[in-house]
């Protein structure tokens, strides 16, 4: 067995699952990587998330790209595994194209790349619809600058969030429409969620005044407020709402590092139409984890509920919200969070869930058995970055009847002084009633230092007694 050269120090983080519809044991995990140079990867799980294997999506980079970055991934209903990452090039590391490739044969080959969309295109998400068409309708997502954005920072003026879908299979994309609402120009950051009959849903941040984290500019923590907020399609992506406010009185936790990298809201929908919206921010004093629900597709929003549980305003960091439902309608929720250590340093996941439609959620429960530094990582020389080290963009959390595959970036192989993360995933069995606990748990890596090239992962067990 070959394993990891850890000299390189890779900083791998930003993990995305999804599931193929055929055969639901297959994963598929796509995350990126920002150390010792930008690149993406793929990993795929034959059993559910118990054991990993690399796949290899870009053997040869397209023309002009120097670099793979920022993979999304989903299949259709046929069991059709996509890929899609954007191309960077130059010292500035600028996005040259987003592609798009795709495997048949679960990850062992691949096509080649195809350009979806050109130069300075910037948070591309995808979501595929398995109920629309021959196989799916694939649904982008992203935010399109109006000129070529400057050092750590957005140009000034409207970058809009747009979207486009494609039935055949990604060979055509319609044209981009705005659906950011033109009355709120500092618009990041969208997540794409959907919902039953052709339903679309797309949350972002409104950052209002703060030009310093748009722009990237030098300066200390903003001091007013951002809103998250909610636009919907109920026609499969050809028509858009105009945007619903989720919540106005998100109080900023700090700078934000790199606003090409800033992390999404959290979004979920359930077989019922009910919207689940989520974020982080310090309104009590440190960062806390929310989720709003709406129970009517998003046209109406109820008062946040806060998920962790530890004492308020103690000082410990809760951020990474990433969301799931299930399909009998239990809402996942996955975070990472400090409030292990005095020093609010090192982080640990840790998941809840709801059985009452997101109304209540269970006690926390700790996923990680050892801590990682949130010092270790890849640093960032831009104004905006001083003394902030990248943890990644998302988690993950797929979520089946039973159980939750979750996964995030982990620093317990590294060494103080390196950039090495590595992101793990762990399978937890769920009850279904809110009630009772869960009856084992595995954990394994999937990419970093406990990868093995064509071997498996190394699983550890624990049982409730």
């Amino acid at each position: 067995m070959t394993a990891t050269d850890l000299r390189r120090g890779e900083a791998n983080n930003s993990p995305a699952l999804a599931a193929d519809p055929t055969q639901p044991r297959f994963v598929a995990l796509a995350h990126r990587s920002d150390a010792p140079e930008f690149s993406c990867g793929l990993q795929v799980s034959g059993d559910g998330g118990r054991g990993w294997q690399p796949a290899n999506p870009v053997p040869t980079l397209p023309e002009g790209a120097e670099k793979c970055y920022a993979p999304e991934v989903g299949f259709d209903r046929k069991g059709r595994l996509y890929y899609l990452f954007l191309g960077l090039e130059g010292l500035g590391n600028s996005p040259m194209g987003a592609f798009l490739t795709s495997s048949t044969d679960r990850g062992r080959t691949f096509s080649p790349p195809q350009m979806v969309l050109g130069p300075e295109n910037y948070m591309v998400r995808m979501a595929i619809d398995p109920t629309i068409g021959d196989a799916g309708r694939i649904h982008l997502v992203w935010l399109k600058t109006s000129s070529r954005p400057g050092l750590g920072g957005l140009p000034a003026g409207s970058n809009p969030i747009v979207t486009a879908h494609s039935d055949d299979g990604g060979r055509t994309f319609t044209e981009p429409v705005q659906i950011s609402d033109p009355a709120r120009p500092r618009a990041v950051a969208p997540s794409v969620a959907l919902g039953p009959d052709r339903a679309v849903h797309v949350a972002y941040f409104d950052l209002r005044d703060d030009a310093v984290d748009y722009q990237g500019l030098e300066g200390a923590v903003w001091q007013g407020e951002w809103s998250v907020v909610v636009t919907s399609s109920t026609d499969g992506g050809e028509r858009w709402s105009r945007g619903v406010v989720v919540d106005d009185g998100l109080v900023p936790s700090g700078r934000v590092m790199l606003i090409f990298t800033m992390p999404p809201p959290a979004l979920a929908a359930d077989r019922s139409g009910r919207l689940f919206a989520g974020w982080w921010d310090s309104r009590n004093g440190d960062p806390d984890v929310f989720v709003a629900r709406s129970p009517d597709g998003g046209r109406t929003w109820e008062a946040p509920v806060r998920l962790n549980d530890d004492p308020e305003g103690n000082g410990s960091d809760q951020y990474l919200l990433r969301l799931s439902v299930a399909g009998n309608g239990r809402v996942d929720a996955v975070f990472l969070d400090r409030r292990n250590d005095p020093r609010n340093l090192s982080n640990d996941a840790y998941l809840t869930y709801s059985t009452d439609n997101g109304r209540t959620f269970a006690p926390n429960l700790r996923l990680t058995a050892k801590s990682s530094d949130s010092r270790i990582g890849q640093a960032y020389y831009v104004p905006s970055a001083k003394g902030l080290v990248e943890f990644g963009s998302r988690l993950a959390i797929l979520s089946r009847p039973t159980a939750a595959l979750a996964a995030w970036p982990d620093t317990r192989n590294a060494t103080f002084g390196s950039t090495q993360q590595d992101v793990f995933a762990t399978e937890v069995l769920l009850p279904g009633d809110a009630g009772a606990s869960p009856d084992w748990m595995l954990f394994g890596a999937v990419a970093g230092a406990l990868v093995l090239i064509g071997a498996g992962v190394v699983v550890f067990r624990s049982r409730r007694v």
